[in-house]
């Protein structure tokens, strides 16, 4: 099987934020030769995965259909970007969501999400700040990846820490802890 991460935007998303991911999520898992690709067709948002109560899309039912347009694919990996508020179960929002492998049905791709949009200074109400948007978009991805390589939440410094505020997110270092990288190797070895 071929080790790509094969990233899918839902909805309008910026060509230049999935370059700039593309670019700096490669450096993070050249390590492991990883590849990435952009997938450029667009996935459209439909309203029966928008809760209007909320003004929140349901980020499990956006996982469903990623689920459904990648099973015949063979995708090692997918990350879908969107840039819309989302929700999972009972949490007010996410960052992100991801599937890990060891809960997955057989045969269904391994897939995860992130939202851009509480990422941006301006959904705070702050002057936008690009360096720190793109900073926090590529902590989110290597954080809804790594729980796609079997990654739980991680109490030590790093990127797999639990971010229930945009605080955490900022907190939180770009790269894997030493207990977690040797898991990866581990995980990498075994394919």
């Amino acid at each position: 099987m071929k080790t790509t991460i094969e990233l899918i935007k839902l909805g309008n998303i910026d060509q230049s934020i999935l370059v700039n991911l593309k670019k700096n999520l490669k450096r993070t898992f050249s390590i492991f030769n990883l590849s990435v690709n952009i997938i450029h067709k667009a996935i459209s948002l439909e309203q029966r995965e928008y809760d209007p109560k909320r003004s929140q899309y349901d980020a499990l039912k956006i996982l469903k259909k990623i689920i459904n347009l990648t099973k015949n694919k063979q995708f090692f990996r997918t990350l879908g970007i969107m840039d819309e508020d989302i929700y999972s179960n009972t949490l007010n929002f996410v960052f992100g969501i991801a599937i890990n492998p060891k809960s997955r049905k057989p045969g269904f791709p391994i897939i995860a999400l992130i939202s851009l949009t509480r990422l941006r200074e301006k959904f705070y109400r702050r002057p936008e700040n690009t360096a720190l948007f793109e900073l926090r978009i590529l902590k989110e991805a290597i954080h809804e990846l790594g729980h796609t390589f079997s990654l739980e939440h991680c109490g030590n410094s790093c990127i797999m820490q639990f971010s229930n505020t945009l605080m955490d997110t900022d907190k939180k270092p770009p790269q894997f802890c030493e207990s977690c990288l040797k898991k990866l190797t581990i995980f990498f070895k075994n394919l």
